[in-house]
């Protein structure tokens, strides 16, 4: 529920979920608050600076792939050296992002955080570009200054995407200790060159269930096969229950179905299918020999 360190660690955390050799989604969600925290835990280490340096740098490029609006493995493989073509598996090959020409939109983001003295977090700064004024805002007569109410073209979920972008694209900096945004030295360069800026425009989320990821089971070669398959579950699933444990702890369904494939007979044979250790041969392999004995004698 929160970001890696880096694009190495996200390449390897992802990885888990093939390692059995059946389809598989990986899902990732965070926040702004999650580059916070990297970004502390870096500033905060004993490393030496040119390491901290580095790992910011590592940080900015997995921030680039959370925001990116292209296909993500091409980014991926781009990040160590590789080329590829466009996936048709990555949510922005299923369903591209639509862009739009974000200059203006991040010159007034920066001018929002630099006339407010870049110490304010991204809620303040949206209200401030949207005009939304508090006993807060007129205290310090932000209320007065030339960027009040200048956002108006998009609303408070826009703004906050536009300055989550700007923080990937390392145009701006969340201060860890106390939440406020900072210019860096890129977004000073930005704002100096005014150069052409793409962002991903914010989509609501859609609530048809087409929309919903679905992952389907591969079947068995063998129709019988399948049939067997589904009492491994069901029995599974009865252990799993009484054992008050996911189903997976008892045996991953690559295991099954390579004990619905192979059809062992006897204790030997069992332990010879991948997943069935000797501990889980002594704790079920007698209730799954079972069923496997009983399904070949109908």
């Amino acid at each position: 529920m929160n970001i890696p360190r880096n694009i190495e660690a996200y390449y390897q955390e992802t990885g888990r979920a093939g390692r059995d050799g059946l389809p598989a989604n990986a899902l990732m969600i965070y926040g702004m608050s999650d580059a916070a925290m990297q970004r502390n835990f870096i500033d905060e280490s004993n490393a030496p600076e040119l390491q901290k340096r580095i790992e910011h740098q590592k940080l900015s490029a997995l921030l680039g792939l959370c925001e990116a609006a292209s296909c993500r493995r091409q980014i991926l493989l781009g990040y160590f050296g590789d080329q590829a073509k466009a996936c048709g598996n990555c949510d922005s090959c299923d369903n591209p992002p639509d862009t739009f020409d974000g200059t203006i939109a991040a010159q007034k983001a920066l001018s929002s955080v630099y006339r407010t003295d870049q110490r304010f977090g991204v809620s303040y700064l949206v209200n401030l570009l949207l005009g939304m004024s508090d006993e807060r805002m007129q205290r310090l007569r932000h209320d007065t200054l030339r960027v009040f109410g200048i956002g108006s073209e998009f609303n408070k979920t826009q703004w906050q995407g536009i300055f989550r972008q700007l923080v990937a694209l390392n145009l701006l900096s969340v201060d860890a200790d106390h939440g406020g945004l900072k210019i860096t030295a890129a977004g000073e360069q930005f704002l100096r060159d005014k150069p052409a800026l793409h962002l991903r425009k914010h989509a609501p989320p859609r609530k048809d269930k087409t929309s919903r990821i679905k992952c389907e089971a591969m079947p068995l070669a063998n129709p019988a096969d399948d049939a067997l398959f589904d009492q491994l579950r069901s029995v599974r699933l009865l252990l799993a229950k009484e054992q008050s444990v996911p189903p997976y702890v008892i045996f991953h369904d690559k295991t099954l179905r390579d004990m619905a494939r192979h059809k062992p007979q006897n204790t030997a044979e069992l332990s010879a299918i991948s997943g069935v250790g000797e501990t889980k041969m002594k704790r079920y392999g007698a209730a799954f020999l079972n069923v496997i004995n009983a399904f070949d004698t109908v």
